[in-house]
């Protein structure tokens, strides 16, 4: 096991493992504990009113950090729902104020606490899984002592400040109808928990270098298509090409080729669907997002498009990596825990 704090951040311009998929009918849903990281007076603990159009959407909350809270909760829920783990997911999270200017701003950043490899249990043998998904697939917790996902997001949109997106700010409701330009915070919320449980690689991009000499779950399934090499293949030098490869950096998890056609967009004949590789890189969300490119708009792309509800084919990435998905009920609708810790 080894700690690496991976954080994945979610930009907005203004310019507004391997294997088939597994589902069980035995598959719990998972429970999902919000360890809450702020201090008094502040984040989820804010005791300010409120916006008024903020209030709708079924948002009950009677404070911000109410609301903040329960919001979170939602996005919580949906994941929960959706992944397999008897084992207790725990995110540490909080809002502070991040980067804003006037046209571009920070929304969130998440990523795992650990990486572990060769627990009991690991499909694959000296490779790194996101500590929640090794729990998961161990029936233990790894790692006790610690929360599986750090998480945070930006509190300088609830300022309503001109100099940060001039003035647009986190909309609170939980139907994905934010009035004007407000930016929905359960779609962040949800694309930010997707890196948490596992939607990212633990390669150093700038180098290419594998995290200490170890392939990860992620990285199997991404291939060059301008040779055809997968990555734990390529040497250093190739990775760093790859993840610059515009267009060609491909998932070919067979879970996703297999759904891949619901795009209509940024996905080739054979239902490799593209992943972020601009070139020069953009750190922090080169790799570790699908593409731009596809049609129509997904969860975890690096840019916010709008509000989305809907995880899309990143459930089907979270099986390629490894998760047991709960299946739809049948009759009874999936129970999910979730609590905040204060």
């Amino acid at each position: 096991m080894c700690r690496k704090k991976l954080l994945t951040p979610f930009l907005l311009p203004l310019v507004f493992l391997m294997g088939t998929f597994v589902v069980s009918h035995f598959a719990h849903a998972a429970t999902i504990t919000i360890v809450n990281l702020n201090g008094p007076g502040e984040g989820f603990n804010d005791p300010s009113l409120p916006d008024p159009a903020s209030t709708a959407g079924g948002n009950p909350g009677a404070t911000l950090g109410e609301q903040r809270q329960i919001a979170f909760q939602s996005a919580a829920d949906t994941w929960g729902a959706l992944v397999d783990s008897t084992v207790e997911v725990r995110v540490g999270a909080q809002l502070d104020p991040l980067f804003c200017s006037p046209t571009s701003a920070v929304l969130g950043a998440a990523g795992p606490t650990f990486f572990a490899r060769d627990f009991p249990g690991a499909p694959v043998p000296s490779t790194w899984y996101a500590i929640a998904l090794a729990n998961s697939l161990a029936g233990t917790d790894l790692a006790p002592a610690d929360d599986d996902i750090v998480a945070q997001f930006n509190s300088n949109l609830d300022l309503g400040n001109p100099n940060c997106l001039g003035g647009i700010g986190w909309y609170y409701g939980l139907d994905a109808i934010p009035p004007g330009s407000n930016i929905d915070f359960v779609t962040v919320v949800l694309h930010e928990l997707g890196h948490g449980l596992g939607f990212l690689t633990s390669v150093n991009l700038a180098t290419g270098a594998k995290f200490f000499g170890f392939d990860d779950t992620y990285m199997l399934n991404l291939e060059n298509h301008s040779t055809g090499l997968l990555y734990p293949n390529m040497t250093n030098a190739e990775r760093v090409v790859a993840s610059r490869n515009t267009g060609n950096l491909h998932w070919v998890g067979p879970n996703v080729v297999a759904a891949s056609g619901r795009l209509t967009g940024g996905v080739d004949p054979n239902g490799h669907v593209e992943m972020y590789a601009p070139n020069p890189q953009q750190p922090g969300s080169s790799v570790s997002h699908f593409s731009t490119t596809l049609s129509p708009d997904e969860l975890m792309e690096p840019i916010f498009t709008g509000p989305n509800h809907n995880v899309g084919l990143a459930l089907e990435l979270s099986a390629d990596l490894g998760w047991v998905l709960v299946p739809p009920p049948l009759n009874d609708t999936a129970e999910v825990h979730v609590k905040i810790d204060r």
